[in-house]
């Protein structure tokens, strides 16, 4: 075995009261070490995990110690994933030559297609939550997100519904035919802005790095002394 994925803090397991959830937030992390690991031995790929929420976060850590051979991100890329779109060229400096999406929209596109292949050929009521999950985060942090992910739901449980309901009414032959799952998740995205939309992957990065500097600007002159 030469890869490891190293958590950068202890785990608590004897203390009372003391969740998994703690855990990942209250003991300390403690970086140095995984660093030390990772140029003591060379030989064997080392990864840094724990507490990197974003993607210059990754950059500067790999930038910090250049020995690590990458950084694990786990939960703050489930949570956002497009704000990861531009690692190719963040994090190695070169441009990306595979396709990707020039924006959400297209990617939502894309999406519809996958969606109605799999409602095709598997039972909606028992998987369209799990579809429509796959890109309830895709606009995290964007103006009218919640509104998108509200829709999503009601999409997701749309199955379901018409399934009780025929149930519940057996004399009902067929009940209205429903749009496919990729005409309705592009509805749900129309609570969105053309700009959202449309924005590009690189602009979306740099709106990213502007915020970042902005709110650390805030923090910094909020905890200033004073003069």
């Amino acid at each position: 075995m030469t890869n490891f994925d190293i958590h950068a803090r202890i785990a608590v397991i004897r203390r009372q009261n003391f969740s998994p959830k703690n855990n990942r937030k209250v003991p300390p992390l403690r970086y140095n070490h995984v660093y030390r690991l990772a140029e003591e031995f060379p030989e064997l790929n080392i990864s840094l995990n724990g507490g990197i929420e974003t993607l210059s976060g990754v950059k500067s850590q790999l930038e910090e110690c250049p020995s690590l051979s990458g950084v694990m991100v786990g939960r703050a890329w489930c949570a956002n994933p497009w704000s990861f779109v531009c690692a190719d060229e963040v994090l190695y400096g070169t441009d990306n030559q595979s396709p990707r999406p020039k924006n959400r929209m297209e990617v939502l596109q894309k999406f519809g297609q996958h969606a109605d292949y799999e409602e095709a050929t598997y039972d909606p009521v028992k998987i369209r939550r799990f579809i429509t999950k796959s890109v309830e985060h895709l606009f995290a942090g964007e103006p009218n997100a919640k509104r998108y992910r509200i829709a999503l739901d009601k999409i997701a449980g749309l199955p379901k519904k018409l399934f009780k309901e025929r149930q519940l009414n057996p004399n009902i032959e067929q009940l209205p035919q429903q749009p496919p799952l990729s005409e309705l998740i592009l509805d749900a995205a129309s609570h969105l802005s053309e700009e959202v939309l449309y924005r590009t992957p690189e602009e979306s990065y740099a709106k990213i790095i502007w915020e970042e500097e902005n709110k650390k600007k805030k923090e910094e002159s909020t905890f200033s002394p004073l003069s």
